[in-house]
């Protein structure tokens, strides 16, 4: 199950005990957007409502997820009892491997045109 309302927060606890329901994963991108935090993933309020979800998966034995971005997020939120991810894409970890060849040597990635969305 994806928690990415805010109205979602209020019953997550339901949610975490429906059976059948193995993992309750945190849409932080979406979850920002519907507190009105657009593009705000790491804001304090949306940090706060991912660790209460994973409260509530914790209480009802489910495996509680989110994405992460890098190793080191990953870390971090697996001591905090994550244990489900979302990775970067493929095409992300490829131009991550890529980088470590070619930024030696100079040549960057062009920057990416951000959509409106």
């Amino acid at each position: 199950m994806i928690i990415e309302e805010a109205d979602a927060l209020a019953h997550v606890d339901e949610i975490a005990a429906t059976p059948g329901v193995d993992v309750i994963f945190v849409g932080t991108g979406d979850l920002a957007f519907s507190l009105g935090l657009r593009e705000q993933q790491a804001h304090p309020r949306v940090e706060a409502a991912a660790l209460d979800v994973l409260a509530a998966a914790l209480r009802h034995g489910k495996v509680a997820g989110r994405p992460a971005g890098s190793a080191e997020q990953t870390q971090r939120y697996i001591e905090q009892g994550f244990l489900f991810f979302q990775a970067p894409s493929d095409l992300a970890l490829l131009e991550a491997g890529a980088q470590q060849f070619l930024g030696p040597l100079g040549i960057r990635a062009p920057r990416r045109q951000r959509t409106l969305y």
